[in-house]
C-alpha cells in the first residue's frame, strides 16, 4: 500500500474487496473521513484504508458495528494540541469497562471458533476414514471382477 497516493471509491474498493455502498457506510458510521476533491468526490489515504481493513477483520472475528466504533474511538481520540491520548477521568473509567467488557465478548467469541474448529476436525477424519473404506471396497470389488473374468 502506497502511503501517499490517495485511492478513489473506485480504487478503494476494489484494492480492499469491498463495495463502494461499504465505504459509504463505514464513513456514514464516523469510522473514517475521507479527503474530498473539489467536485466532492472522496479521496482514501492509507490511513483510512487501514481503517477499513481494521474493520473487516473486526467484522470476520464476529464483533458487532457498535463494538468497532468503539475500539476506533479508543484509539482514535488525541489531543489537537499534543497529538497524546487524552481523556477525563469518568472517560477513561467507562472506556475501560467498555474495552474490558469487548475483551470478554471477543474471547467468548475464540472459544466458540475454537468449538467449531474442532467439529470441523472430527468430520474431517471421518470423511478419511470413509475414503479409505470405499477405497479399499473398491480395490476388493475390481479384484472380484477381475477373478471372474479369469478362466
Amino acid at each position: 500500500m502506497e502511503t501517499a497516493r490517495r485511492r478513489t471509491v473506485g480504487e478503494a474498493s476494489a484494492e480492499l474487496g469491498v463495495s463502494s455502498r461499504t465505504l459509504r457506510y463505514y464513513e456514514e458510521l464516523g469510522f473514517l473521513s475521507p479527503a474530498r476533491t473539489i467536485g466532492g468526490h472522496r479521496l482514501y489515504s492509507a490511513e483510512d484504508l487501514e481503517i477499513i481493513g481494521r474493520v473487516g477483520r473486526m467484522q470476520a472475528l464476529g464483533l458487532s458495528l457498535r463494538t468497532i466504533a468503539k475500539s476506533l474511538k479508543y484509539r482514535a481520540h488525541r489531543d489537537e494540541k499534543t497529538g497524546e491520548r487524552r481523556f477525563d477521568s469518568a472517560t477513561l473509567a467507562t472506556l475501560a469497562a467498555d474495552a474490558r467488557a469487548d475483551a470478554q465478548a471477543l474471547r467468548a467469541r475464540i472459544a466458540e471458533l475454537q468449538k467449531d474448529l474442532e467439529t470441523a476436525a472430527a468430520e474431517v477424519a471421518g470423511l478419511e476414514r470413509d475414503a479409505a473404506y470405499f477405497e479399499r471396497r473398491l480395490r476388493e470389488q475390481k479384484r472380484l471382477e477381475a477373478d471372474a473374468v479369469r478362466p
